[in-house]
């Protein structure tokens, strides 16, 4: 991690928190003399006591919450972001976020030991193939990574505790990594694996890990790029005008695929309504959903990197849901979409979709609580059992996907760990 005044910076964004009047702890910085911006959505939970130390450019997203206790310090480094839903646990020891680390949807970092995510300052003594990937991309793209600033991944709903998550390592959507083990540069934890000794982290044989390649680091850069992107252009919505940061509101725009600020719609009707009632939320840029009678409190439905977001009649998100899409795809939710508490569908492309763009989720589709779809087509009156993962999938009318199994291809691959 590159050397800076921690405490300085915290003080910083904090005061100008104060100056926006956006939340009593550290919320926006908006560039000029004071550095690049970071950015804290208002409706992250922050502890009051100081203990949340940002650098620069950093993207604390919607319904975030970070918790530090009995004098422990959450230490966030440049570029790296928190993203919706996700949770950092400083309450037995210090949770350190490096340079560049990404903590993803719904994803859970404790601390039953001191917790580190991409806190590498220099290349490790090890090799192995996601090393020589990662050095293959350094190669190909001089000075867009450096060890020291590489990214690591938390996935989708995974957990992390007390555990080391090296520089270029991944812990995919759903699994989980426990207390003293360290995952190694260049490795990933597979989709509902669970580590739980340093063995299982080491050895691929055991069929817990694999070796990151060439799409794995592209994929991270891009996400860490946005998110940097997404700071910025939160922190100058901030500075135009406090609102513009809460609730119903703008996209920040200038993001490839998303250039331009626009309205979220309601039934039609293209609204800003920074005070929500009694259900706090979330709803941001070209989000069309018809209504919103059934929008919870936690729900973030941000359309600021994909470019759209339809959502049908009747649809009921629970509580603690995240729709997002990447860069110029799309998610369409059709009527009467039930969405359990903390479940998350998230927007991309891939070979499945046929070219396509277009996450889509059938009529009458139930999510359970938990479970995570990403980059897939769901047919009508589908069920998702809770704490599943459907990636990459095309699934008929009417397919029943049992509670915490992994379906990747269209297929159940195995239960999740």
């Amino acid at each position: 991690m590159a050397k800076m005044n921690w405490k300085q910076k915290a003080w910083r964004a904090a005061a100008l928190a104060v100056l926006l009047g956006i939340v009593p702890g550290p919320a926006a910085t908006a560039g000029g003399t004071a550095g690049p911006a970071s950015f804290v959505d208002p409706t992250a939970e922050l502890p009051q006591s100081g203990s949340v130390e940002l650098s620069d450019r950093v993207y604390v997203a919607p319904f975030a919450r970070l918790s530090a206790k009995d004098g422990h310090v959450i230490r966030i480094g440049d570029r790296a972001n928190v993203q919706d839903n996700a949770l950092l646990d400083a309450a037995e020891h210090d949770i350190v976020l490096g340079d560049r680390a990404i903590v993803a949807h719904g994803a859970q970092v404790r601390s039953t030991r001191p917790a580190m995510i991409a806190a590498q300052t220099q290349r490790p003594e090890y090799s192995n193939p996601g090393i020589q990937a990662l050095e293959s991309y350094m190669t190909a793209h001089p000075g867009e990574l450096l060890w020291g600033a590489v990214p690591a991944f938390i996935g989708f709903n995974a957990a992390v505790d007390g555990a080391v998550i090296s520089d270029g390592s991944m812990v995919m959507h759903m699994a989980k990594v426990s207390p003293g083990v360290t995952l190694r540069s260049g490795v990933k934890v597979k989709e509902g694996k669970w580590l739980r000794t340093q063995e299982e982290a080491d050895n691929p044989t055991l069929g817990k890990v694999e070796y990151i390649g060439t799409g794995d680091i592209e994929f991270m850069t891009d996400v860490v790029e946005v998110n940097t992107q997404l700071a910025a252009g939160y922190a100058q919505l901030a500075w135009e005008h406090a609102s513009f940061v809460r609730g119903i509101n703008y996209n920040p725009g200038r993001i490839p695929g998303n250039e331009q600020r626009t309205l979220p719609a309601v039934g039609g009707v293209r609204t800003q309504q920074p005070d929500t009632g009694p259900y706090r939320f979330r709803i941001i840029g070209n989000v069309q959903i018809a209504d919103l009678a059934g929008v919870r409190d936690g729900v973030s439905l941000r359309a600021d990197e994909g470019p759209l977001i339809r959502i049908g009649a009747h649809g009921r998100f629970l509580g603690g849901n995240t729709f997002h899409a990447l860069k110029s795809t799309r998610i369409y939710a059709g009527r009467g979409v039930v969405l359990e508490p903390g479940a998350l569908v998230h927007g991309g492309r891939g070979p499945h979709l046929k070219g396509e763009t277009w996450t889509e989720i059938g009529d009458e589709t139930v999510i359970g609580a938990g479970a995570v779809v990403f980059r897939s087509k769901l047919g009508k009156g589908v069920r998702v059992g809770a704490r599943s993962l459907v990636m990459d999938s095309v699934l008929p009318d009417g397919t029943v996907v049992p509670e915490g199994e992994i379906w990747i291809e269209g297929r159940r691959k195995y239960s999740a760990e």
